[in-house]
């Protein structure tokens, strides 16, 4: 018998209820989740996207038996995340973006032995794994420093030292990078891809696209609390219309034109946007019959055309995907 994927979330949704105004009269009603199916197979690492407010914390705090759903069903590692807490706790581990959850005013080790008797680790191996964490995160010639002395990034690092101390078989990272100088994002990429090798398989947010592109063999993405598709990179690529990118800028276009280059071989989709006098029309395309050169046949008397081709990038997949969902 196969082992369960790391991830089985079943219809779930998630409605948030509360009272404003004068006596509290007014009652609202927001959806944060809306019917969400997602399967994650263990021993990578997988990437959920989208902006801001579209119930990607609220998804991940329900997957580490933070929050309970309104309807539908979460199994992680096999095990019902409302059903089963007891069992799956010790074995998740949770990193949520910022600067929160960390005792300021007691150093590393302090805070990590603080943590490990939480999370039940034997008295005669705590310090040899509080040794092991910090020396992961490249932290170990600062334990013994206040944490209020920690740059932004040295406080992450010891925010994914708290989330591995006990060894858990699924970490979930909530925007890890958020807010964190280049070099710091860099380290903790680093570190998040050394983890995999360990065995953890781990769930990462974000709404950074490069990031996602460079960590994540799979993800899916979830604007308004659907996921509204889920795929590797080169196949969302796909989705949105092939893994190449026209962009063509002039001063206007005729309505002829644009249909001229709908005609094209290959263009599934163009985009139109106005750069003050200038008009930028973003083309995507499947196969390799149309080049810049078909399009400039197709656009003759623009003096001062412009024409790129580019690869599609994950940013363009992104934003077409949560632009149909917008209202």
């Amino acid at each position: 018998m196969s082992d369960p994927p790391a991830i089985d979330v079943r219809g779930v949704t998630r409605v948030f209820d509360s009272r404003k105004g004068f006596l509290f009269r007014e009652h609202t009603r927001t959806e944060a989740l809306r019917g969400i199916d997602l399967r994650v197979e263990s021993g990578s690492i997988f990437g959920l996207l989208g902006p801001n407010g579209a119930g990607k914390t609220t998804l991940v705090k329900i997957l580490a038996t933070l929050l309970l759903p309104t309807t539908g069903q979460a199994l992680v590692l096999g095990h019902d995340v409302v059903e089963e807490q007891p069992w799956l706790r010790p074995r998740i581990g949770l990193v949520l973006g910022g600067e929160r959850g960390l005792y300021n005013r007691i150093n590393a080790k302090d805070n990590l032995r603080y943590f490990a008797d939480l999370y039940g680790i034997p008295p005669a191996e705590r310090e040899e794994r509080i040794r092991e964490v910090l020396e992961r995160v490249d932290l170990e010639n600062a334990a013994d420093r206040r944490v209020e002395e920690y740059s932004r990034g040295m406080k992450q690092k010891l925010h994914i030292a708290r989330g591995i101390l006990h060894r858990p078989q699924i970490l979930f990272l909530d925007e890890p990078t958020i807010g964190l100088d280049p070099k710091s994002a860099r380290e903790t990429r680093k570190l998040v891809r050394s983890l995999v090798s360990d065995g953890v398989t781990i769930f990462l947010t974000t709404h950074y696209m490069f990031e996602a592109e460079e960590l994540c063999p799979e993800l899916a993405i979830i604007s308004k609390g659907r996921v509204v598709a889920r795929d590797t990179v080169a196949g969302l690529r796909q989705l949105v219309g092939g893994d190449r990118t026209i962009e063509v800028e002039a001063y206007g276009f005729e309505d002829r034109e644009i249909v001229s280059l709908r005609s094209l071989p290959g263009v599934s989709k163009i985009v139109t946007e106005e750069f003050g006098p200038r008009t930028r029309l973003t083309m995507r395309v499947r196969t390799g019959e149309t080049l810049p050169g078909d399009v400039t046949d197709v656009l003759p008397g623009h003096p001062e055309l412009a024409v790129r081709e580019r690869r599609t990038a994950l940013e363009d997949v992104y934003l077409d995907l949560v632009e149909e969902e917008a209202p």
